[in-house]
């Protein structure tokens, strides 16, 4: 008897489970539903996503199209105001052409050189003025060689001067809006090398 009412037990127990397993399980259409809830929700965010792909790459084609024609204008406009000084500055220098032609034309028929000379160096005054005023100016060479602006062509031993006084000037430089375009050619002062008691020189 008593093992009878144990087994009874034991099935009722398994019974009770079996209700509450089934209690916790969502009918198949339940269960379809969400699935298809959330297929939708899905479809509905990729469709808006690629709402905003297109939207962006959109912008993109017209900020590259916009760039592509900016850079068109600057490169017209850089060639226009390139083209426009080398006119103004040619405008310039014909009237230093025309002197050039009048100071022959007077040395061919006078033969006075001297005069010749002057004019021709009133004529060289003006073209560097000319230069001057478009930008271009002369190295100073006045002191102590500085690599970046002077180029050392020359050296001389020398005991009375600093080292790396500039001597002399063998060819001028120049640089535009403070630009150096050519160094200036120079011959600098160095150290006498010293002649030690065996005959070796020395700095």
């Amino acid at each position: 008897m008593m093992e009878f009412e144990k087994e009874e037990k034991d099935i009722n127990k398994m019974k009770e489970q079996q209700e509450n397993t089934n209690e916790n399980i969502e009918p198949k259409d339940e269960i379809l539903n969400e699935f298809e809830e959330e297929n939708k929700q899905l479809k509905e965010r990729i469709a808006e996503l690629e709402s905003q792909l297109k939207e962006i790459q959109n912008a993109a084609r017209l900020i590259k199209a916009t760039f592509e024609n900016y850079k068109m204008d600057s490169e017209r406009q850089l060639k226009e105001v390139s083209k426009n000084t080398a006119l103004r500055i040619l405008r310039t220098l014909i009237p230093v052409i025309d002197d050039f032609k009048r100071a022959f034309a007077y040395f061919e028929k006078s033969g006075d050189l001297e005069e010749f000379y002057n004019g021709t160096r009133k004529i060289f005054d003006k073209f560097t003025k000319i230069l001057e005023n478009e930008g271009l100016k002369r190295i100073e060479t006045d002191g102590k060689f500085d690599p970046f602006n002077h180029e050392a062509m020359e050296r001389e031993e020398r005991d009375d001067v600093e080292e790396y006084t500039i001597l002399e000037v063998l060819e001028d430089g120049y640089m535009y809006n403070g630009q150096v375009i050519k160094p200036a050619k120079v011959k600098v002062a160095i150290k006498p090398k010293k002649v030690e008691s065996d005959g070796k020189e020395t700095q």
